[in-house]
């Protein structure tokens, strides 16, 4: 066995060796070194023969919108390493200038031969000329020397950026992804938003005269953006023209019905939505807006089942649930004048399960529960669903706040005063916790213990407003009876001129406030300000409605 050894280890040594002088000629080929006993020379790729050249810079906007900028370079493999690149200058002169953009093609290798380049120019961020004369220039370099170039000027359109954009992701994406992005931009509703759909659903158009989807929604944009006779009309022309294109649209017959129901041509409304529904829309605005449309008229019962038959569909997707959340707030709105409080109930209730306990709408269920049920304990469940939810609307802690407040005035446990704690950092103490609990009979009464425990009915907020004239102020009669009912003062001094708080729903010209606090024992001709009675002022401005109401002595409401 030892006599082997030294044969085994030379054995090894070997193997290693001839790995070492493949590997090592591998290499040199790669690199282009030759191989042992053979020159460099021979294995040098041959010099083309010529001179290295660039030619036929020009510029032009392909099917994408982008402009290129393209050209044609002959290289002959001599100087090696050469690159080439573009650029644009800021003027109208020659290479000598300072560019805006270099490089615009990076530093790779280029090949032997003649070959074309073709290179996207960036838009400048900063340009404000729609158009602009542009001095090019294509080199190839070996590093920073050129040894081949051409230049060229060129005049390259630049749209505006928001229009620039929008056909680069047409150009991408296609009409579809437009059409997606205006409508929620429509949905969000604000006048700049509404803009920028406008401009997106007109650039559809510009590039498809017959893209109907764009037109429907154009409809919409006119009617939030000049809701009137004058917007109504826009959208009826609009419709018009989606129908003509085509005529089996169900999505434009039923945004058609819904301008004509608002224009009072109740015959061709129906008509309309009764096509679009026995064309098996699966557009829930069909029976959202048949609902509004015969609620329009009078005709509460037919209305409230159109929208039932509506909400008895699935949801379906975003556009649906808009449909959906507006026969939910609708039907809520005809139910509550009947005092249904069972149907309005199962409608909360299911509005919350659908679209699930984080959201915003689980708040307004535990509002629901406690201002009409009383019950503070499922109303601080719903409430702190939605508030450690999805929900971020402020509204849904201050009733979080309000069931705490509730839950407190409810309970005779020693850990009571938990609650209170709790409902003070949801609903901070001030006139907004007195204004929200005096919103229903069964939360008025925590208003009462919260004033037993040394809270006062009157406090004023920054802008020395309080709970009354807030109640005042929005209209709200039952509440502010509440509030007076509890021991709020109509005399109370509001407001940076120190004005009674009776004269809000005068100077509101709110005719049924009057009335409801002159029911109340308030004598107009006893409210004073500035040494002027109401009317006084209502004399001085001729406003014979206001006179007479005022020199009423009111009615029992």
């Amino acid at each position: 066995m030892q006599s082997k050894r030294p044969i085994v280890l030379m054995g090894i040594l070997l193997v290693l060796l001839l790995g070492f002088v493949t590997r090592s000629e591998w290499m040199d080929q790669t690199i282009g070194a030759p191989p042992a006993g053979r020159s460099a020379a021979a294995d040098q790729p041959a010099v083309l023969p010529g001179q290295n050249s660039v030619s036929g810079l020009k510029v032009e906007r392909d099917p994408k919108g982008r402009w290129m900028a393209t050209f044609e370079y002959f290289y002959t493999g001599e100087p090696s390493g050469a690159h080439v690149n573009v650029e644009v200058f800021s003027g109208e002169g020659g290479s000598d200038e300072s560019p805006v953009a270099q490089q615009l093609v990076g530093n790779g290798r280029i090949a032997r031969g003649t070959h074309r380049a073709s290179i996207e120019i960036n838009r400048p961020p900063h340009s404000a000329a729609a158009v602009t004369t542009k001095s090019l220039s294509a080199n190839m370099r070996i590093g920073r020397q050129t040894i081949a170039s051409e230049h060229s000027r060129q005049e390259i359109f630049w749209p505006e950026i928001s229009v620039w954009m929008a056909e680069r992701e047409l150009a991408e994406k296609g009409p579809e992804a437009l059409l997606k992005r205006a409508v929620a931009q429509i949905d969000y509703g604000s006048g700049s938003s509404l803009q920028e759909a406008k401009r997106l659903l007109e650039r559809l158009i510009s590039k498809d005269a017959r893209y109907v989807p764009a037109y429907i929604e154009l409809a919409r944009v006119a009617m939030k953006t000049n809701w009137g006779p004058e917007g109504l009309y826009q959208a009826e022309r609009l419709l018009d023209s989606a129908l003509q294109i085509q005529g089996d649209s169900v999505n434009a017959k039923i945004l058609l019905g819904y301008v004509y129901a608002h224009q009072r041509r109740y015959p061709l409304a129906e008509k309309l939505t009764a096509e679009a529904a026995g064309a098996g829309a699966t557009n829930l605005w069909v029976w959202s807006n048949w609902g509004e449309m015969l609620a329009m008229q009078g005709k509460v019962e037919p209305a409230i089942q159109k929208y039932r038959e509506g909400l008895a569909h699935p949801r379906s997707d975003a556009a649906n649930d808009r449909a959906r959340l507006d026969a939910y707030g609708k039907l809520l709105a005809l139910l509550q004048p009947r005092n249904d409080i069972q149907g309005m109930e199962e409608l909360y209730k299911k509005r919350a399960t659908e679209f699930g306990p984080g959201s915003c709408f689980s708040a307004d269920y535990a509002r629901f529960v406690l201002q009409q049920r009383g019950d503070a304990d499922t109303a601080v469940k719903l409430a702190r669903e939605a508030v450690d939810g999805q929900c971020q609307d402020s509204a849904a802690r201050a009733t979080l706040g309000l069931a705490h407040y509730a839950a407190w005035a409810g309970s005779t446990d020693p850990q009571r005063s938990e609650s209170l704690h709790q409902a003070r950092v949801f609903l901070p103490a001030g006139p907004n916790v007195f204004y929200l609990l005096a919103g229903s009979e069964r939360t008025a009464s925590v208003a009462k213990q919260l004033m037993s425990a040394g809270e006062t009915i009157d406090q004023k907020d920054n802008y020395k407003l309080n709970a009354l004239a807030y109640a005042l102020k929005n209209g709200e009669h039952d509440t502010a009876r509440r509030l007076i009912k509890l021991g709020a003062r109509t005399d109370t001094a509001i407001g940076e001129g120190d004005i009674p708080v009776a004269l809000v729903p005068v100077m509101t010209a709110d005719i049924e406030g009057i009335r409801m606090l002159q029911s109340l024992g308030v004598d107009y001709a006893k409210v004073r300000y500035q040494g002027s009675t109401a009317l006084d002022e209502a004399r001085r401005t001729g406003d014979r409605r206001m006179l007479d109401v005022l020199e009423s002595k009111g009615r029992s409401l």
